[in-house]
């Protein structure tokens, strides 16, 4: 069977419109019977329905999100397998678009909107990390912001390459010391120690988009993957001050502590990484100053 607006790929599914089209699979809208409702249904690529280990890594993707009850985290409904074998998973069908797309179309945000989106990135993690999920692979591509009656709410998506302390069927899904994820917004210890990942990973990458989000360019955007790793590596990026003459000192040292290169000098966890951010933002208050290993370099 093919997959085309009118197919039915459950007794309950059945096939709207394409949203997109990608070399992992696709996303479609789908009437839902038993919700009475449009949702968005998730399929692997027919060329992946083959392999095992992709198929259990979307089945596990749609497991691990399904734990996750927050707001922040796009809901799933339910996953399986469609009548012509393709795995699927349903979910909330989210109206707005992707934090990528804001950026390129806007620039950046503002300071109230940076504040918000690390607020609720954060609350999707708080409930994500306490579950011991973690994302691994936070990007703009995979935060999405919903128009919901004119206020915008956050959304993460794609779990893909999350990590959790247990998996559905005990297995290992993803290669001990694997290095996952997008080369911009990934952690120094996903390149250079991937069995030290933990929760603090995921608050870098966020520390990342809030920078590009502000800056208008993320922290390290060295050309080639060796000046990359050699940035990330000695942590050297402009303060966002000498970027954008609105961020104050105070914003600056958050910056600097949540880009920590050392997983121990950055927030403990996502609850007090978004909180130090409010603070900062409202009241210009500084921040502890950081340790001698912390301090960023300067570019150029």
């Amino acid at each position: 069977m093919r997959l085309e607006p009118g197919s039915q790929v459950a007794p309950h599914l059945t096939l709207v419109t394409l949203l997109r089209m990608g070399g992992i699979g696709s996303i479609w809208t789908a009437h839902h019977q038993g919700l009475g409702r449009d949702v968005a249904v998730k399929f692997i690529s027919a060329s992946l329905a083959t392999d095992a280990t992709a198929v259990a890594r979307f089945h596990r993707e749609g497991a691990l999100m399904a734990r996750i009850k927050s707001p922040h985290v796009a809901e799933v409904h339910e996953h399986g397998v469609a009548g012509n074998g393709l795995p699927y998973i349903v979910m909330e069908l989210l109206r707005g678009e992707e934090l990528s797309d804001r950026l390129a179309r806007a620039g950046r945000l503002s300071l109230a909107e940076t504040v918000t989106l690390v607020s609720e990135l954060c609350a999707a993690l708080t409930a994500a990390h306490k579950l011991g999920i973690i994302h691994r692979d936070i990007t703009p591509e995979h935060v999405f912001l919903t128009d919901s009656g004119g206020s915008t709410c956050v959304k993460l998506l794609d779990f893909g390459v999350a990590r959790g302390d247990v998996d559905p069927e005990g297995t290992t899904l993803t290669a001990t010391g694997a290095v996952v994820g997008n080369l911009v917004y990934m952690s120094p210890e996903q390149f250079f120690n991937p069995k030290r990942v933990d929760g603090r990973s995921d608050l870098w990458s966020v520390a990342i988009m809030a920078y590009q989000a502000l800056t208008g360019v993320p922290p390290f955007e060295q050309k080639g993957l060796e000046a990359l790793l050699g940035a990330i590596r000695v942590g050297i990026f402009p303060l966002p001050s000498e970027r954008c003459a609105d961020v104050t000192p105070a914003l600056d040292a958050w910056f600097v502590k949540a880009l920590s290169r050392e997983p121990s000098g950055r927030f403990s966890s996502a609850e007090e990484m978004a909180d130090a951010l409010r603070r900062a933002a409202a009241s210009g208050s500084p921040l502890p100053a950081p340790g001698p290993t912390d301090a960023p370099g300067k570019a150029g």
